[in-house]
């Protein structure tokens, strides 16, 4: 045997491209064949590192390539992927019978949990004081103020951004006032005894309690007290 390197072998491993020549001599008589050999290169795939994300954060895993087939770890066959929760990941891609495969893990960190109450409303001059406190936490709320509590005697939209290993959540709250209802019974008095002084304190969609128990709006002042 002689092969175009003067290998002398019965054969001969390819390694690469090329034109391969082998002359077999037998009895003083020899033939020549000869194979040309090429290499497809092997799709290059990339998913990326693993990583950590937030819960709720979807991750789009993209492996399209020019001429591709693809196959992921649940068997679809679609150029790319959406990570919605943690796990492995891998595809296997294709071309021209030349395949490549890439592996990612990927983890999630559950958000904080923030419930700053629902919808409230509140009586003029009363305060509330809405707590946002989380292990290991920040906070930013909408006056931009970072402490873990707000103290609110207004009106308004009141929210806060929690963030905590890196991932953040954020509730909202609504807060009305009602005004208080005008009482006004008058100046102290004196009456000449006999004298009925009716104390009338008539208001809209307004309930009374008076100092005998009695709820209705106007009552009748006998006696001193």
């Amino acid at each position: 045997y002689l092969w175009q390197n003067n290998s002398t072998n019965a054969t001969l491993t390819v390694l690469q491209a090329g034109t391969y020549l082998a002359t077999v001599t037998v009895n003083n008589c020899s033939v020549t064949d000869s194979i040309n050999v090429t290499y497809n290169l092997p799709p290059v795939v990339n998913l990326g590192n693993d990583t950590t994300l937030c819960q709720g954060v979807i991750l789009p895993l993209n492996a399209t390539t020019a001429n591709a087939t693809y196959l992921w770890q649940n068997n679809s066959t679609n150029a790319t992927f959406n990570v919605n929760q943690q796990g492995p990941y891998w595809v296997t891609v294709t071309v021209n019978n030349c395949f490549a495969s890439d592996t990612i893990n990927v983890t999630y960190t559950p958000l904080p949990v923030v419930n700053l109450g629902n919808d409230t409303t509140l009586c003029q001059g009363n305060s509330l004081t809405l707590d946002a406190t989380t292990p290991s936490a920040s906070y930013l709320w909408q006056d931009n103020s970072t402490a873990a509590n707000f103290n609110l005697t207004g009106p308004g939209t009141y929210w806060v951004t929690v963030t905590a290993n890196n991932c953040s959540a954020t509730d909202s709250i609504i807060v009305n006032y009602n005004p208080l209802p005008i009482v006004n019974l008058g100046n102290d008095t004196t009456l000449c005894e006999g004298e009925i002084l009716t104390l009338n304190v008539t208001s809209a969609g307004a309930s009374y309690l008076w100092q005998n128990n009695s709820t209705n709006a106007t009552f009748n002042v006998t006696q001193q007290g």
